[in-house]
C-alpha cells in the first residue's frame, strides 16, 4: 500500500523529539488503518516505550528499513586508505627492486623514459617552488619524482638528490630538469646559432648487456657462424621470428628463439644458446624475452 507513516505521527510530535504518547500512537495506527490488538500494543509499548513515550522513529525504522548509502566523505576516506596502502606496498616493492648503481645510469634511464613517454618533469616540481627560486625541499623532490611515474627506486632517487643538492635540505630541480630536457633541445640555443645540435637517440637495450670475456668469445664465434650461414644460403631470418611476435614489439621468448634456430639447424651447442640469450635478453611486462632487432642486425 506504500503508506506514508511518519507524517501522521509527526503531527502529534509538536516538539520534534521523536516521541508520542501511547494513546497518540494507538490513534495514529488506527488512522493509518493498521489495526492492532491490545496485546500487540502492549508488546510495542514494551519494545519501543520508555518514560517519554513511544519512540516512533525507531519503530518505523524497524518496520520499513531503508538502505542508506554511505556518505561521500566515508567512501572517499576508504578509497584514500586503500590508495595509501597501495603506495606503501609500492614503496616496499621499490626498496627490494634492483636499480642503477651510478647517478649517470639513473639520468640515462630517466632520459629514455621521458623520451618515450614525452613527460614534462617541470610540471611536477614547480608547484612545490612557491618562491620560484629553482630549489625545493629534498622531501618534495622525492615526492615529485614519485608522482611523475618514472618508477625509480629509493636508492636511485637518493643518488639524484645528492647529485643536485644545494644545501642540507634543498635540491636544485632546475639543474636536474635542464639535464633531462637536453634530449629535446639545447638551453639558450638562440645565443649560439652556429652550434651543432646532436639528436638524442635511445640506446637499444641489448647493447647495455655486458658479457664476461669467456661468454663474449663464445658469442662472437656464434655470430660469425650465423653470419656465414645466412650469407651463403641468402636466407631471411626475420619472417621466421615474426610469426611468433604477435604484438610486433620486436621480441620473442627464449623457447621461441631456440625453436627457430633449432628448426634451421643453425646452433646446436647449449653454450652458444646461452651466450646469445645473455646478449639479447630484454624485459617486457616482467617476462624475459629476446630482442629480434639486435639478433638480426
Amino acid at each position: 500500500r506504500r503508506i506514508m507513516t511518519k507524517p501522521c505521527f509527526h503531527d502529534f510530535d509538536r516538539h520534534n523529539c521523536g516521541y508520542v504518547s501511547r494513546n497518540q500512537f494507538a490513534q495514529g495506527l488506527s488512522y493509518l488503518g493498521l489495526e492492532s490488538t491490545e496485546a500487540e500494543r502492549e508488546a510495542i509499548n514494551a519494545m519501543y516505550g520508555d518514560a517519554k513515550g513511544i519512540n516512533y522513529h525507531v519503530f518505523f525504522k524497524d518496520l520499513d528499513p531503508v538502505l542508506s548509502e554511505p556518505r561521500k566523505y566515508e567512501r572517499n576516506l576508504s578509497e584514500m586508505v586503500q590508495y595509501i596502502k597501495f603506495r606503501e606496498t609500492g614503496t616496499e616493492r621499490l626498496l627490494k627492486k634492483d636499480g642503477c648503481k651510478t647517478v649517470e645510469a639513473v639520468i640515462e634511464k630517466i632520459k629514455e623514459t621521458v623520451m618515450k613517454r614525452r613527460i614534462r618533469l617541470l610540471e611536477f616540481f614547480k608547484d612545490y617552488d612557491k618562491l620560484k627560486s629553482g630549489r625545493i625541499l629534498k622531501s618534495n623532490f622525492k615526492r615529485a619524482l614519485d608522482l611523475s611515474g618514472l618508477n625509480l627506486t629509493v636508492d636511485e632517487i637518493d643518488l639524484l638528490a645528492k647529485r643536485y643538492q644545494s644545501d642540507q635540505d634543498s635540491v636544485f630541480y632546475h639543474h636536474f630538469n635542464d639535464e633531462i630536457e637536453s634530449i629535446f633541445t639545447v638551453k639558450e640555443l638562440e645565443k649560439s646559432p652556429t652550434a651543432q645540435v646532436v639528436q638524442y637517440k635511445i640506446m637499444p637495450a641489448w647493447l647495455k648487456n655486458n658479457l664476461s670475456k669467456p661468454i663474449q668469445e663464445v658469442y662472437n664465434s656464434a655470430m660469425e657462424h650465423l653470419a656465414r650461414f645466412v650469407k651463403t644460403r641468402r636466407m631471411q631470418l626475420y619472417p621466421m621470428f615474426e610469426d611468433y611476435d604477435k604484438c610486433r614489439n620486436g621480441t620473442v621468448t627464449y623457447s621461441q628463439f631456440r625453436r627457430v634456430l633449432s628448426i634451421l639447424s643453425l646452433i646446436a651447442d647449449e653454450v652458444e644458446f646461452h651466450a646469445l640469450e645473455k646478449q639479447y635478453k630484454s624485459q617486457r611486462r616482467w617476462n624475459e624475452r629476446l630482442q629480434l632487432f639486435g639478433v638480426l642486425q
